[in-house]
């Protein structure tokens, strides 16, 4: 079994892929502070977390270099969906709803994080633990502060954790705008530094309420769209229309399975992952169904300013 950090033949093809896949499912993209990021050294990304399986597609366009990732155990149960992602750099991290033995099993996990950090390769943990469909965060757990702690006592150099704030126009639409911002980083060793004789509890909510403000600091931040130009976006409509109905048609090979599958699917969070794979199985037609989506988004709001 390779290690995460190992390059391997096939996966820079699948990174640019992904890429584009990623590109096809908005109407813009812009990265923003990946400067920051050093080219050596132990690095843990920490984005919000709001569209399941789509964050992590996000996050891998803020690097050329290969990113890993934790995920939740359970999505790691059936043996072929484990080799994919193990061979996609992700390895399973259990919650404390999974049971005292499967968290047993994190400490494996840890120290190939750890050796993974060593190798100057990113990890991108989820500090929240969970996601959800929302503007904000939940809580941070502290998890993210105790690896990047171990990492650091054992490679005997500091881990930076950086910040990430994804901002998505639309949480159920495809084609809105999306901007990730990466923001200035927490180094673990100094934080615990400052306080040499605190208790450790204490020193964990601290670095949790500052990552959770750092990455608030970096969302909400999506300009507005305009309101006006009524009578031309009108007119623009309506020479549009036979446009929409080739669109319309030549994507339904999509967008009627991207509406059998969200039926079938209690949380709508996964609009965006299933519009992304549906587009990754079904590139020959993404066209047709970014045309769609576009216009659809633009007859939506025309309504919405007219009303």
């Amino acid at each position: 079994m390779h290690k995460i950090w190992e390059r391997y033949r096939g996966y820079n093809f699948v990174h640019a892929l992904s890429n584009l896949v990623t590109r096809s499912c908005f109407r813009s993209i812009r990265i923003e502070g990946t400067e920051r990021l050093p080219r050596e050294g132990a690095v843990i990304l920490a984005p919000n977390h709001c569209a399941t399986l789509m964050d992590p597609m996000v996050a891998l366009m803020l690097s050329r270099d290969p990113i890993a990732y934790g995920a939740r155990s359970d999505v790691f149960k059936n043996p072929k969906v484990a080799k994919i992602l193990r061979w996609l750099r992700i390895v399973p991290i259990a919650r404390e709803r999974n049971g005292l033995q499967e968290v047993a099993k994190n400490f494996d996990v840890f120290e190939e994080i750890v050796d993974c950090l060593g190798h100057d390769i990113p990890f991108c943990l989820y500090a929240e633990g969970a996601h959800r469909p929302e503007r904000g965060m939940m809580p941070v757990k502290k998890g993210i502060f105790r690896i990047a702690k171990m990492a650091s006592e054992e490679l005997g150099r500091p881990v930076q954790i950086f910040p990430v704030g994804v901002d998505y126009e639309y949480f159920f639409r495809g084609q809105g705008r999306l901007t990730a911002r990466i923001g200035e980083p927490l180094e673990i060793t100094r934080a615990f530094a400052e306080h040499p004789e605190g208790p450790e509890a204490k020193v964990y909510r601290e670095l949790c309420q500052t990552l959770q403000e750092r990455i608030l600091s970096l969302i909400g931040r999506l300009p507005e769209r305009r309101h006006d130009r009524k009578a031309l976006r009108l007119l623009g409509a309506l020479l549009s229309l036979p446009l929409f109905a080739v669109c319309a048609a030549g994507s339904l090979v999509i967008w009627l399975p991207y509406l059998l599958i969200l039926r079938k699917i209690q949380d709508k969070a996964w609009s965006h992952t299933v519009r992304y794979v549906l587009h990754l199985v079904l590139l020959p037609f993404v066209p047709f169904h970014i045309g769609f989506e576009r216009l659809l988004n633009f007859y939506r709001n025309l309504a919405e300013d007219l009303k």
